[in-house]
Order: C-alpha cells, then structure tokens, then sequence
C-alpha cells in the first residue's frame, strides 16, 4: 500500500490517526538504516480512537487490520442488515477490528472470534475486555483449514497477512486448525447470521473441504480472498451459490477481493382469515 493511501485510510479510521501514520513512516524509511530498531517500533502498542468511539490496542504492525475495518468500511455492505443480527462468526479475528465493528452495530449479537496467533489473540482478548464485551464475545485459539491438525504460520511484519505455511520448517509459531464444520459447531448458535472469513488465502482449502449444506444455516457469509493461483475469487463464489447464496464481488486494493453471500429471507406465511 502506497503510504499516502495509507495515511488516507488511517485518517478515515481513527481521530488520533497522526501517530500510527507518521509513526509507521518513519519505521519503514528507518528500515533499511537499522533494521532491529525498526522491529522494536513495530511492536509499539498504541491506543487507537476510532471514528466511531472505540478504544483498540494494537502494536504498530497490526495497525493495518483494523485500519481496513473502519477505514474503509469495507464490511458496510448494502445487502447486511446489521441491526439484525444475533449470532456472529469472525474466522481470522486479529487484533478486533472486525469484531468490535461488528459488535458496534449489531448490539444484540453474540460473537465467536477465532484468531490462532498467541500474540494477537493476546490484543483481541485485550480489546474485548476493554469495550466490555466478554458477555457477548467467546474467543477461541484455532486457525480456520481443511481440518483438525497442527500447522505452522508464518508471521509478517504486517499481522494481518499472517498467513498458514505450507509445511512446519516454512513457518515461525505452531497453531491448532480447525474445519469449518467443526467452527461452526462450536459456536453453539442455532444457525448463524454472518460468516465472515479473512484467513490469508486459506479460505480456499478451508471451502474446498466443506459440503455446501454446512452453510444452510449461515444467511450471509464474507469471504475475503487472497490472490493465490490458480485459486481465485471465481471458485468461492461458486462455492457459496453451490450453498443456495446470491452472490457479489468487491474488488479491494492489492488484487484482494471480498466475496458476498446473502441469502434471501424466506417470506413470512400468509395470513389465513377464518369466517365466521
């Protein structure tokens, strides 16, 4: 990201937004002087103040996550219907910013976060407790795959594009993954009102994995998807009409693009006068 988009986006996002911007500048001109003293600004926490009130911790790496969130509103998408909304999963939770957005306007809905790396999840618990949220919010330490199993990530100096290597030796910290089925098991809800699945360019073989009637209880889904090929947008939005969801595409910045599933509300029965 370019860094006058960049600190466009943080401008949109949070009131204080000067110090994660000119901050973030300053380390990446400074990385190629000292690269140790760049790492040790990028772990700063900082106390954002969100546009809409919030308070999120984040060190300077995971800015960019939340930024997105509430910069770009990118998850205020026309066929939500936020205000109805009661049960939540966030597969790929970060640091809150998703969460937090969603729990801000949905204010009714209970939510289950998953985030598998420890010290971001450390900030999301953080973020929670800190908006009062620990009634309404379960966080729960798995990374969303194929299935159960123990893997590695690879962490970048961006949190948010953390990703799930493709063998032990490639990544830095070992995770527990979990199914999609076994996910949504494990919320406990009655069905679910939203899906949402930004998990690095493992949406494609957490899909790929899954039987479309897992979704029959989900109404709307969002999937961000990563450029991986051959893999693209194109096969999770086959995969989510497969499951009975109206489809749409909303190209980001960097080739990501989030794909939008919604399924249409089942009509109420007529109402039947008797005579008398």
């Amino acid at each position: 990201m370019r860094r006058s988009a960049r600190l466009n986006l943080l401008r949109s996002a949070f009131s204080n937004w000067w110090v994660a911007g000119y901050l973030g500048s300053f380390a990446y001109r400074l990385g190629a002087v000292s690269p140790s003293l760049t790492r040790r600004l990028m772990n700063i926490r900082l106390r954002l103040r969100t546009r809409d009130g919030q308070v999120l911790v984040a060190r300077l790496r995971d800015v960019n996550g939340p930024a997105e969130v509430f910069g770009a509103a990118e998850y205020a998408h026309e066929a939500i219907a936020w205000s109805d909304m009661s049960f939540i999963l966030d597969a790929g939770a970060h640091v809150g910013g998703f969460t937090l957005w969603a729990a801000g306007r949905s204010p009714g809905s209970h939510i289950v976060s998953l985030e598998p790396n420890p010290e971001v999840r450390e900030l999301l618990e953080l973020n929670v407790r800190r908006q009062n949220l620990s009634g309404r919010v379960v966080i729960l330490p798995f990374a969303l795959a194929a299935g159960h199993g123990r893997r590695a990530i690879c962490r970048t100096e961006d949190s948010a594009a953390s990703t799930l290597a493709a063998d032990a030796a490639a990544g830095d910290v070992m995770v527990d993954t979990i199914g999609l089925a076994d996910a949504i098991k494990a919320t406990g809800f009655p069905h679910l009102d939203l899906l949402k699945i930004d998990i690095e360019g493992a949406e494609y073989e957490t899909l790929a994995a899954s039987s479309p009637d897992l979704l029959a209880g989900v109404a709307c889904c969002i999937v961000e998807c990563h450029p991986r090929p051959p893999e693209s947008s194109a096969s999770v939005g086959a995969f989510l009409r497969r499951c009975g969801l109206a489809v749409t595409t909303v190209s980001k910045p960097m080739g990501l693009e989030l794909v939008v599933g919604t399924r249409a509300p089942v009509p109420a029965a007529p109402v039947t006068k008797l005579g008398r």
